[in-house]
């Protein structure tokens, strides 16, 4: 049985938009994988090599700019002269603003001829989808890595005519695809969670000196084994992995009917816990007393909003939101990192430092329930985030549609006076000797915002 392929019909009205004389638009396919059946909720066209703002100077960066140079600004005239590692480079930032069990599943073209009937074109797409793959599992906390069949979508701008393959990277053997432009939109059950965090990392004394940027990879790590091992209760109950949510679905419907049709926001998704594993200690094993001069504080909540397709089942949606909140984790990290100009090692006096990741927000696809994700620093505000969707994903939207506050910006303030009592309590047990140095580095989620804070507590010991 071949792999089946649906999308609506806004796509296909937006890929034929894309069509111009003598000229070749490159972009990526996004959406859900579901066994031989592919549910597409968007194509991004990949912004031109050559730009001058903001968004395009941060999508592209210098490992590819020579590859630029076989490109004509805003122009593609030959698929030879696609630069592959910038396509790459656009499916990573754009995995980073999908919700958990969505990636990009391929890569369309449009353009004056059938690609499949030039093997060179075909090799060179070849060429992108791999480099693509590469890109994205260098990050496997992205959870972007396609490790299934790749599909290529090709429209030729005279005739009109669309053709789709998919391709294994592996073998490289192209394969039919039935890709269907339908009227009717697909359904998505929507899932909605809130994580809280609130944990302390401890390193150890006799360990080399490390930067910011490699202790946060560390905790992210530790994070995502944690979310990995979690049970997840979906509406109150543990369910059986092969259970449909739509029966789940339809059975919440039947109770809200029950309560008078009472109009309450949630009742229109899922409801989501997850619980963290107690593991027991063994009370005869050894214990062993570890020095250590530096911990780490990840504490705030962070919101999470899922879809999956209708025929869904429990297993399917497990996977999704554990996907969801380990990559929008990894994204903020990720940026927040590298953000950073210079490793902030402080002074003896500077006893908290406050660092802010940024926090989530999420914007609808045009006449669809699916919402895609955007991070905004301190400071900025939902310009920024219209921005990022008119470069990486080719939309425009009203700021309106930006939804802005599911998750909010932390008071400074607060968190520097609940850790004052702290500070004081180091300074009482601190040698009038000097043989104490002591430095706090906070970074903190803020609440709903998921702001790290960072404590990093430096004594020297005896």
């Amino acid at each position: 049985m071949g792999r089946t392929v649906y999308a609506e019909q806004r796509l296909h009205n937006y890929l034929t938009s894309l069509a111009k004389p003598d000229e070749y638009t490159i972009g990526l396919i996004v959406g859900q994988s579901a066994g031989q059946k592919d549910y597409i909720v968007h194509l991004a066209k990949t912004p031109p090599p050559l730009g001058k703002n903001v968004v395009e100077e941060s999508l592209l960066s210098s490992t590819i700019k020579s590859e630029q140079n076989t490109a004509t600004e805003n122009h593609i005239k030959a698929i030879k002269d696609i630069p592959e590692s910038w396509v790459a480079d656009h499916a990573k930032y754009v995995t980073r603003m999908l919700p958990g069990g969505m990636r990009v599943l391929g890569t369309f073209i449009v353009g004056p001829e059938d690609i499949s009937h030039n093997n060179n074109n075909v090799q060179k797409l070849k060429s992108i989808l791999t480099t693509m793959q590469k890109n994205l599992s260098c990050n496997k906390y992205l959870c972007g890595d396609n490790n299934e069949e790749h599909l290529i979508l090709s429209l030729n701008s005279v005739t009109q005519k669309y053709t789709c393959k998919s391709i294994e990277i592996r073998n490289e053997i192209l394969k039919p695809v039935d890709w269907k432009f339908q009227a009717k939109a697909t359904k998505w059950h929507q899932l909605e969670a809130f994580i809280d965090f609130d944990r302390l990392f401890l390193i150890a004394a006799n360990k080399d000196p490390e930067t910011l940027k490699k202790q946060l990879q560390d905790i992210l790590k530790s994070v995502s084994d944690i979310i990995e091992s979690s049970l997840i209760v979906i509406e109150g109950e543990v369910r059986s992995p092969g259970d449909r949510l739509e029966l789940i679905s339809k059975n919440k419907k039947d109770e809200r009917n029950c309560r008078n049709n009472e109009k309450n926001n949630n009742d229109r998704s899922i409801q989501i816990n997850l619980y963290i594993p107690c593991h027991e200690k063994n009370l005869n094993s050894d214990v062993r007393i570890t020095p250590c001069n530096v911990s780490i504080r990840l504490i705030g909540q962070l919101v999470s909003r899922t879809f999956v397709h209708q025929k869904a089942n429990v297993e399917e949606a497990n996977a999704a939101i554990k996907q969801d909140i380990i990559r929008s984790l990894a994204s903020r990290l990720e940026m927040h990192w590298d953000s950073l100009i210079e490793e902030e090692n402080g002074s003896p006096e500077e006893n908290i430092t406050l660092h802010e990741p940024p926090r989530r927000v999420l914007i609808a696809l045009p006449e669809s329930k699916v919402t895609l994700s955007d991070y905004l620093f301190p400071g900025e505000g939902p310009q920024e985030a219209l921005l990022s969707l008119q470069e990486l994903l080719d939309l425009e939207v009203q700021e309106s549609n930006v939804q802005k506050d599911i998750e909010f910006e932390a008071d400074p303030t607060e968190f520097y006076s609940q850790n004052k009592i702290d500070v004081k309590t180091v300074d009482l047990n601190t040698d009038s000797s000097g043989n104490y140095e002591t430095k706090i580095y906070i970074a903190s989620f803020s609440i709903a915002v998921l702001i790290v804070i960072l404590a990093i507590i430096i004594q020297k010991l005896y």
